[in-house]
């Protein structure tokens, strides 16, 4: 009987051994404060819902507000596993990712955020070249966070394109600054989280994002006119995890995560949708923020028809078949973008 009751209890050891064994405890690391934004709220959901469909076999944790990564630093950190899994706001590093920053080199234009994220989505499951740019720098796609459409918020009213000249507006990327310049203005390039102090000192006259965006970061408490101007939906950020990490992972947490692929998008979009209209409504009742219909003609005529802003996009295609992409498929991409 005593050795029946061993048997048992090593059993049960070595069963006990063999669950935790598998049990992963992911690091998720943003630069965004907890709850400060759409970005940060949608991140928090999405480590809460892996945490909740894991049912406690796995789990992520949490570290917010640059403790343990700044904006800048996201891609190499989760390279070298300092975190698991970040976002990467693609826009800020153009020359690393080319492939997979298409998009910011067609500002303006004319799709969505829903559109921009099922073409990005798209592009990943029918073209490896996007993921073999990432994978270079051992990342995987996770999912995508296409920014909806933007306006520009100033500390002064912007009614016509005679009001951009000389305007010194927040920029980052390669298409943003030539559309700025083309309306006559200055592009300053500065990350989102430097914005606030920029502007409440005079080093920026305007910066360029969504209503809640504009919350968000605080830049509507000193600037109190939004541009409404047909920039159009850009994506800026991918949620990336270290692609090692990722193949490592036990079958029933790499299900978990690939399914956020798609569900966290939908969380995203579905969150964003209420906070721009709930933004604007609290614009409207409080009278804090002048939203300006800028004239939709003149913009797009001032910008599209610019030689620069050709050139931007145009280079696209060369910097992507330089990446390995084939010039087809790069032109291709251009196609379901722009039209």
């Amino acid at each position: 009987m005593k050795s029946l009751k061993t048997l048992i209890g090593t059993l049960a050891v070595s069963l006990l051994c063999a669950g935790t064994a598998t049990a992963e405890r992911l690091k998720y690391g943003d630069y965004m404060p907890q709850g400060a934004n759409e970005y940060s709220r949608t991140a928090e959901w999405m480590g809460n819902e892996i945490n909740k469909r894991a049912a406690g076999k796995h789990s992520v944790t949490m570290l917010w507000g640059g403790t343990v990564v700044k904006v800048g630093e996201v891609p190499t950190a989760v390279e070298n596993k300092i975190i698991d899994i970040g976002p990467l706001v693609t826009p800020y590093f153009p020359d690393q990712f080319p492939i997979n920053n298409a998009i910011p080199f067609f500002w303006p234009q004319p799709k969505t955020q829903a559109e921009l994220g099922k073409l990005m989505l798209k592009w990943h499951g029918e073209h490896p070249e996007f993921a073999a740019e990432l994978a270079k720098y051992k990342l995987k796609l996770v999912s995508v966070r296409p920014l909806p459409s933007y306006g520009i918020i100033c500390t002064k009213p912007v009614r016509t394109l005679a009001d951009f000249k000389g305007l010194r507006i927040r920029s980052y990327g390669i298409a943003l600054p030539a559309m700025l310049e083309a309306l006559g203005a200055v592009p300053v390039s500065m990350a989102d989280v430097d914005g606030y102090e920029a502007l409440s000192n005079g080093i920026l006259d305007c910066s360029p994002g969504d209503p809640p965006l504009t919350v968000g970061w605080k830049w509507a408490d000193v600037a109190k006119y939004y541009i409404d101007v047909p920039m159009g939906a850009s994506w800026g950020h991918i949620l990336v995890m270290n692609i090692d990490k990722y193949n490592a992972l036990p079958e029933d947490l790499k299900k978990i995560i690939d399914d956020m692929k798609e569900d966290y998008l939908n969380e995203f979009l579905r969150v964003y949708a209420k906070s721009i209209e709930d933004t604007r409504a609290a614009w409207k009742a409080n009278g804090k923020v002048e939203v300006i219909a800028f004239p939709k003609d003149d913009f797009l005529k001032a910008t599209l028809e610019n030689a620069k802003v050709q050139s931007v996009r145009a280079s696209w295609i060369t910097r992507a078949t330089k990446a390995g992409m084939p010039e087809a498929t790069a032109k291709k991409v251009v196609d379901e973008l722009t039209k």
